[in-house]
């Protein structure tokens, strides 16, 4: 009973969390469980008309975030692949599907006219000028590609975390390999380093220059994620360091630098592995 109840805590936690992050995700996680947790001849119709919902609601970008997660997450897990690495691909997938609905529908977007006006009235209230409103707008407008990668990958790895949930508590299916910890690869490494590398560079296009601002900005989340799983498994293997690591609340802004470039780091040095290995030689 008690781990029934946990459970149910923490999918009404998700659920908060995926009501306050928009309707798509909501739609994702309950997509996701109906692919994956039961037979497709009963999940596809379930999640299609889950997927409708979200049309309605939201608009076309949105259903097209919730199909790309949901059905990227559903085909890996069906396909054997780990939980970890599903939700890599799923939250990749929706990322893309995030930009390119904008793109190809910008009057649905975040910064569509319709909401703009909305911010603009909303800023005013707050007291801010014209001139402060058009810098605020100028800003959002031009990181606009890493907001929407950020909020789709955050959601959706909350979506799957919460899918996941369902299927456990309505023993639908328990059996997700975990797999191994999250590790990007050394693609994604040279990327942010060529992208960091324009950015310090000289005059560039304009299109250029944005484009590498905002894929550094974006590569810092996966990053961030991997550098507090190695303080996760530090933690774990040596309580003691717990007031060092917990000066990092005091100064977030350095503490996330640190631990993006602890998870960059990760991918040449293997952090995770080095200190398993290390508590190994003190047991003996």
């Amino acid at each position: 009973m008690t781990g029934a109840g946990n459970g149910l805590f923490g999918l009404l936690a998700l659920g908060l969390i995926l009501v306050l992050m928009g309707v798509p995700f909501v739609g994702m996680a309950v997509m996701a469980a109906m692919l994956v947790c039961r037979e497709l001849s009963r999940g596809l119709p379930l999640a299609l008309g889950t997927l409708a919902v979200v049309y309605l609601i939201s608009d076309f970008s949105g259903a097209f975030i919730a199909a790309a997660g949901a059905g990227v997450l559903a085909l890996t897990l069906r396909a054997g692949r780990s939980f970890t690495a599903s939700v890599s691909s799923a939250a990749a997938a929706a990322a893309l599907a995030s930009i390119a609905g904008t793109a190809l529908f910008p009057e649905y977007s975040l910064l569509s006219s319709e909401n703009v006006e909305t911010l603009v009235r909303l800023y005013g209230s707050a007291g801010m000028s014209p001139s402060e409103i058009a810098l605020v707008m100028e800003v959002l407008s031009y990181l606009l590609p890493a907001l929407l990668a950020v909020w789709a990958v955050t959601g959706t790895v909350t979506a799957s975390a919460a899918a996941r949930l369902i299927c456990r508590r309505n023993a639908y299916r328990t059996d997700f390999l975990e797999g191994e910890p999250l590790r990007l690869g050394l693609l994604p490494a040279w990327i942010l380093i060529a992208a960091l590398a324009l950015n310090l560079s000289g005059a560039l296009p304009a299109a250029v220059r944005q484009a590498s601002v905002n894929v550094s900005l974006f590569m810092v989340v996966p990053y961030t994620a991997i550098g507090l799983s190695v303080c996760r498994e530090l933690l774990r293997r040596y309580p003691g360091v717990f007031l060092v690591l917990a000066m990092g609340i005091i100064f977030p802004p350095v503490a996330i630098g640190v631990l993006s470039v602890t998870g960059m780091l990760d991918t040449w040095l293997d952090f995770r592995t080095r200190i398993e290995r290390s508590n190994e030689r003190k047991e003996e």
